[in-house]
């Protein structure tokens, strides 16, 4: 799957590209490079029971 996400930094658009079935229910930390200014993202990922799935990116 591909989650759309805005840098924090410069503010273009990128994605994060997961496979849920990697995933157990919880949340889970990553860091990523912006595609444009190439600054480290935080990116957050939560999976509840049902399967939902949430991502954002933050500056720390």
């Amino acid at each position: 799957m591909v989650f759309q996400v805005k840098c924090p930094f410069c503010g273009e658009p990128g994605s994060v590209e997961i496979e849920p079935a990697d995933f157990e229910p919880g949340e889970y930390v990553l860091v990523q490079d912006c595609e444009v200014c190439c600054r480290p993202w935080t990116v957050r990922i939560q999976m509840d029971p049902n399967g939902a799935t949430t991502v954002s990116a933050d500056r720390d």
